[in-house]
């Protein structure tokens, strides 16, 4: 019953699990009953010796026989339910850590790991842990029943299942480094194709359609080779539990014939054989399923582990934050001063920030990945040890999600829109807000494109964005990230990628948003009105006085400020 130990795994002994899982017992113990009854209710119509007789034990043979089939009809619901419900609790849980990781599995293995990992918990649940629950409780209720009608037959069929039950632990260990090789080559044929996908237009325009199908054909014919391997072990398992079966019949019939037993015994003893031949045969599967679950397990709990490490976290802040005043609209931007500090990026500190409201900076360093990385800091995306970010008074490390977000809006070149309507894009960071949609898609130039769409603002956008285009959806981002007016928007070099027209948006965005901006930029000299520059490699300014921001002032406490008339040269370019 123990399907989710290993660390990260939810229990399967677990709230209306518990209650599944007794019932499947229960099914278990009632075919046994059903099992008891029909033995001895023909072994009594054999010996019958009046009508009366023979039709009440005959009709005792029918019930029990019906018994059998809506049992095992139930055996098989509460099965699904059970499995389908443990599964989609780790399937969340997956996607969970997916989504608060920093670097989280690539597509071809976190598709993996919901579908073939979490398809081998399932089979584990499902046809493991049932034929175990109702299976043992059925044989042994049958021998109970075979050693009433004779103990010699009880032998004869406990024998078979003994020599079985060695067969099945001696192949244990095979099928589980099997399952673990199948299991690893699908991993690597599933990233393999997300990657060829992925690529699909570059490949094309390359011309190496053939190439990478030659590719995929040898991983295709790793994952067969590997399952082909999978499959002597699984066969050699099924193979015992047919066996013990047959055993279990000749054994009887032999008893019967050597030891003279009566009839009406070997006959009772033969129906409870066969009834016993399913769950028998579903043992044979249990090792299979068990060693496939455990190979996938050895994966997935990791990853669980950390995905619940970090909801742990999150319900402390929840209940920490239980005793601080809320963010109120007023908070996120008029009074939103902003502080950085302790930040260390790529082992070099980062000097200290202090922004007020309205103010402009602009992130630079050699290294386009630690002005990435500071950016992800500051946005509250990522935390890096011992440093903090204050927001209008809070820490943002030490707020929950559902309150970090209503104070940082923040976007980077490389984001992707989920799965929805154009609306809830925009609303996706602050969805109690009650800020207008159209006027924030109006601020980024998107009204006159959004109210062309079919639904216009109910359109639901795919596949990272679509129907809009590569340009569009970088402004619905946009819109996201200043939706509400939150009192810090960072941004990721989202100024060179908005399309025609994206230089005026960030014109206006710049000299009229009321917040803090942080940005980083592909083209910084054209940048409107005054920032002041935040150098990441001055490292004489890190640990000194810190860089100090304010609102039309393009001069900061120990760096220099950058005048850029860049929205005027874009015109006169024009």
């Amino acid at each position: 019953m123990t399907a989710g130990r290993g660390e990260g795994f939810p229990p399967l002994w677990h709230g209306r699990r518990r209650r599944q899982l007794l019932g499947l017992v229960a099914t278990g113990v009632g075919q046994a009953v059903c099992a008891v009854t029909t033995a001895l209710a023909l072994s009594a119509l054999l010996a019958a010796v009046g009508d009366r007789e023979r039709l009440m034990t005959t009709v005792v043979l029918l019930v029990a026989a019906v018994g059998v089939g809506v049992l095992r009809a139930q055996e098989k619901v509460r099965a699904e339910q059970l499995s389908q419900d443990y599964v989609r609790e780790l399937r969340r849980g997956l996607l969970g850590s997916a989504l608060t990781t920093r670097r989280g599995p690539g597509l071809g293995i976190t598709v993996a790991r919901t579908t073939n990992d979490l398809s081998a918990v399932r089979n584990w649940v499902a046809l493991g842990i049932t034929p175990l629950a109702v299976g043992v409780p059925t044989i042994l209720g049958a021998t109970v029943a075979l050693a009433v009608l004779d103990p010699l037959l009880a032998v004869a069929v406990a024998a078979p299942m003994l020599v079985l039950g060695a067969v099945l632990a001696a192949l244990a260990g095979p099928a589980f480094r099997r399952s673990r090789e199948l299991r690893r080559r699908r991993g690597r044929l599933a990233t393999a194709v997300s990657e060829t996908v992925t690529a699909a237009r570059t490949i094309r325009a390359a011309g190496g359609e053939r190439r990478e199908l030659r590719q995929l054909d040898r991983f295709s014919a790793a994952v067969a080779e590997a399952a082909v391997e999978r499959s002597r072990v699984a066969g050699a398992l099924r193979g015992a539990a047919a066996l013990a079966s047959a055993l279990a019949l000749a054994a009887v019939a032999a008893v019967g014939a050597w030891f003279e037993t009566s009839g009406a015994a070997v006959a009772g003893a033969l129906t409870i054989v066969g009834l016993v031949a399913g769950p028998v045969s579903d043992l044979g599967r249990v090792v299979e399923y068990r060693q496939a679950f455990l190979a996938a397990r050895r994966v997935l709990a990791p990853v669980l582990a950390e995905g619940a490490a970090h909801r742990a976290h999150e319900l402390r802040l929840r209940r920490q934050y239980g005793g601080h005043p809320p963010v109120t609209a007023r908070t996120r931007s008029q009074d939103g001063v902003v502080h950085v500090g302790d930040l260390v990026v790529g082992g070099a500190p980062v000097p200290e920030l202090v922004a007020l409201p309205g103010s402009r900076i602009l992130v630079r360093s050699a290294d386009a990945g630690r002005e990435a990385e500071t950016l992800s800091v500051v946005a509250g995306v990522r935390h890096a040890p011992g440093a903090w970010v204050r927001v209008s008074g809070y820490v943002l490390q030490e707020l929950p999600a559902t309150q970090r977000r209503l104070l940082v809006g923040a976007v980077a070149s490389t984001d992707v829109l989920e799965r929805g309507t154009v609306a809830r894009a925009v609303r996706y960071r602050d969805p109690e807000s009650t800020a207008s949609v159209p006027e924030v898609l109006e601020a980024v130039g998107l009204t006159g494109r959004v109210a062309a769409l079919d639904r216009g603002e109910r359109t639901v956008l795919r596949r990272g964005g679509e129907p809009l285009t590569v340009s569009e959806r970088m402004r619905v981002l946009l819109a996201r990230a200043v939706y509400g007016e939150p009192a810090l928007v960072v941004l990721d070099r989202v100024d060179t990628r908005l399309g025609q027209g994206g230089g005026e948006v960030i014109d206006r965005l710049w000299l009229e948003y009321p917040g803090v901006i942080v940005a980083a930029s592909d083209a910084p000299d054209a940048l409107p009105g005054a920032v002041t520059v935040w150098d990441l490699d001055d490292t004489s300014a890190a640990g000194n006085r810190p860089v100090l921001a304010r609102p039309g002032a393009g001069a900061g406490t120990s760096a220099p400020a950058v005048r850029s008339t860049g929205g005027e040269r874009r015109k006169e370019n024009a």
